[in-house]
């Protein structure tokens, strides 16, 4: 069985969005009811932002899905919302309405979503030595590294996995917004917004 990397590729330079797309769909690929979707799609759908001039296409050939940016030519049109990520407009086409699906995946859980933030940002310059993750709704925490150099996050379990797999737009912005509060010192905070770009466009 192809991986979900194999089954989801990009263009050879891809943009930002392009990377965040791919990750969203890598994340549906896990799932075998939505991996078949992909497998089962034919088309290309054409995505434009709502808040800004972003656009990329998800084209499907029966086996896997390239992601590139632009308006593909001859694809149907829709809209593109971030809120909450991704939605895709109202559309009636059949490969839109896959993509709506796709790019809707189910969150991990908090645990699946904080080791394998750890696994891909560990010895990072500039990341904590020892992360602490505290999960309110459960009362549970759990922690990676060891050390002094100590770095916390807190939140209900679904703000966690939506933040550490990197389905929120910037770490900071949860933190201001109050999805997440934090413990430590604003250097690490720095560092923790590069440790979730780096998950959300290519973890």
């Amino acid at each position: 069985m192809n991986s979900p990397a194999a089954i989801v590729a990009t263009e050879a330079d891809p943009t930002p969005l392009v990377l965040s797309l791919a990750r969203t769909l890598r994340a549906s690929a896990q799932a075998p009811e939505l991996r078949e979707l992909i497998m089962q799609t034919n088309g290309a759908i054409a995505l434009r932002s709502v808040t800004d001039a972003q656009s990329a296409s998800l084209t499907f050939d029966g086996s896997g899905v390239l992601v590139s940016h632009g308006l593909a030519h001859g694809a149907e049109q829709a809209d593109l919302l971030f809120d909450p990520e991704y939605t895709v407009g109202e559309t009636t086409d059949p490969v839109g309405l896959a993509a709506a699906q796709l790019l809707s995946p189910p969150l991990p859980s908090w645990r699946e979503a904080a080791a394998h933030f750890w696994e891909v940002n560990q010895g990072t310059p500039g990341f904590p030595g020892r992360l602490v993750l505290v999960c309110l709704d459960e009362e549970a925490e759990i922690a990676f590294g060891e050390g002094g150099d100590v770095y916390e996050v807190h939140g209900y379990g679904s703000a966690l996995s939506a933040v550490l797999s990197g389905q929120v737009d910037h770490f900071l912005y949860a933190v201001a917004a109050g999805a997440v509060t934090v413990v430590g010192s604003g250097a690490h905070l720095s560092a923790m917004c590069g440790a979730h770009w780096k998950v959300r466009f290519g973890g």
